[in-house]
């Protein structure tokens, strides 16, 4: 065969690949990247985000949502709801951020009869890079975006087209051709968690104090090295402070609730990055001028009230476990 020829069939050949990898990652869409221009509730997929929209589109009556992060996720949205008498949703999710969080907010104004927000303030969620491309990828989450917050997450044509052919969408699909979706959540994150063993004397904990001690320095070095490292986007804050601010208008009470590190974490954030640390209260002293009429804004920074440092309030660094969780929310919600 000359070279010519060769080169030809060699570029053919990668041309069918590319389009045989293309087509199946459409046609199994397993992120709802491409054929989900709606929210479906009967919709299986394998985006932790479009599963939290798709709780929130189940369960119209709705009075109260939480959202946070994975920071979140251990908090019992069924607690809250006997704490408050009011239907809770908990839409907590692995890497939500405020653009994120934000699409979650417009779903549920629009799908339930919203009375209520409890936000879970992390640091980085104003951070721009911090930004998951779930989002941006997301035909029916997307459009929940508006104004400047669209154009933190908009996608090229380039990029939708990366992520056709993107080993993680590939991988994806097959995972998604295995097992079908995510497991369903009644109302989100923490739903079947059993709140009175949460909150009994005898709760140890998921990990010994020598696991926690590991789970706090790796935490640590993470978020010291690269989550936090870059300065929060003063145009998210103000979208944020316009969104707070839209929502208690509506007549909707807001509770921003600024969340806690591990004591020794924040300790050592404190001693080695005081940039870092000062960037916190800078950013929580912004946050308390929202503080009025319908919106409260508590700093648990420092720690959880009637917490300690201990595998019983702690799962590492900056996630704190069911009982910590209630321990932060528990004297706000009464």
């Amino acid at each position: 065969m000359r070279p010519l020829n060769a080169l030809f069939l060699l570029f053919g050949t990668i041309v069918v690949l590319i389009g045989g990898i293309a087509y199946y990652n459409v046609h199994t869409d397993p992120q709802c990247f491409y054929s989900c221009p709606e929210i479906d509730p009967k919709r299986p997929t394998l985006n932790a985000y479009y599963e939290v929209a798709k709780t929130i589109v189940a369960h119209p009556d709705a009075e109260q949502i939480i959202l946070g992060s994975s920071r979140g996720q251990t908090t019992p949205p069924l607690w809250v709801q006997d704490m408050t008498g009011m239907k809770t949703l908990n839409l907590s999710s692995q890497g939500a951020e405020f653009v994120t969080k934000l699409a979650f907010v417009n779903i549920a104004e629009e799908k339930t009869r919203l009375k209520r927000v409890i936000w879970l303030a992390d640091y980085f969620e104003l951070i721009s890079e911090n930004a998951d491309p779930k989002i941006k990828n997301t035909p029916a989450l997307r459009k929940y975006l508006e104004g400047n917050n669209a154009a933190v997450v908009s996608g090229s044509f380039v990029d939708t087209f990366k992520t056709l052919i993107d080993h993680n969408t590939t991988e994806a699909s097959i995972e998604f051709k295995k097992r079908g979706g995510l497991p369903a959540e009644s109302q989100g994150a923490a739903s079947h968690m059993d709140a009175k063993a949460c909150a009994s004397s005898e709760f140890k904990g998921l990990v010994g104090n020598d696991v926690l001690k590991r789970e706090v320095e790796m935490l640590y070095q993470n978020y010291t090295q690269r989550v936090l490292v870059s300065p929060q986007n003063p145009q998210l804050l103000e979208n944020f402070a316009t969104k707070m601010k839209s929502l208690a208008a509506k007549g909707i009470d807001i509770l921003i609730v600024v969340t806690p590190y591990h004591p020794d974490f924040l300790l050592k954030m404190k001693a080695e990055f005081p940039e870092i640390y000062q960037r916190h209260l800078d950013w929580i002293q912004k946050l308390k001028t929202l503080d009025g009429e319908r919106i409260r804004v508590v700093d648990s920074l420092a720690s959880i009230p009637g917490g300690d440092s201990s595998p019983a309030y702690w799962n590492d660094g900056v996630h704190f476990t069911c009982k910590g969780a209630m321990s932060l929310l528990g004297p706000l919600l009464k």
